[in-house]
């Protein structure tokens, strides 16, 4: 299974819709959006995407009231602040990455087979035992870091980093 994995968007409308592009040139499975979105009108372009899509909060949440409102026909869950899913078999760990103690313990666990975090906007993929960290850096321009998104494969637990 492929899951889409993005965060940090900012509002950066463009470069997110390149991302949903790419989700779904790449059929991916799931989506996991790892916070960040800011404003309500970011969820709703999800509804361009061929998968449901699993999402934490960030620590830049915006109006969460008027995204509820406008996400009304997108296939998106809300998680709050992390989410544990099994995924094709796979354990996952969703959180922004805001806290390092909290990340650095769901990673240092050994109970996941992958944790996903964002907030820092600099991608990179890493192994911690058995537990694949990834984070897929960011779709927000401005900040002196590439334009960013991860497509992670169930099946050999890796992960890509992908620059748009």
């Amino acid at each position: 299974m492929l899951i889409g994995v993005v965060s940090d968007t900012h509002d950066n409308l463009p470069t997110f819709l390149q991302a949903i592009e790419l989700f779904n040139k790449k059929k991916v499975d799931l989506v996991f959006h790892l916070g960040d979105w800011v404003s309500p009108f970011m969820p709703a372009a999800c509804k361009a995407l061929t998968c449901k899509v699993y999402t934490v909060d960030g620590n830049n949440n915006g109006d969460w009231l008027a995204t509820m409102r406008m996400t009304k026909d997108v296939d998106i869950e809300f998680c709050g602040l992390t989410k544990e899913l099994d995924v094709d078999g796979r354990k996952c760990f969703l959180f922004h990455g805001h806290s390092p103690q909290l990340l650095n313990a769901a990673i240092s666990s050994g109970e996941f087979d992958a944790v996903f975090s964002g907030h820092n906007h600099k991608a990179e993929t890493t192994m911690h035992g058995k537990t694949l960290h990834v984070n897929p850096g960011s779709t927000c321009v401005g900040l002196g870091h590439p334009i960013t998104v991860a497509i992670y494969d169930t099946e050999k637990n890796e992960a890509e980093i992908i620059t748009l």
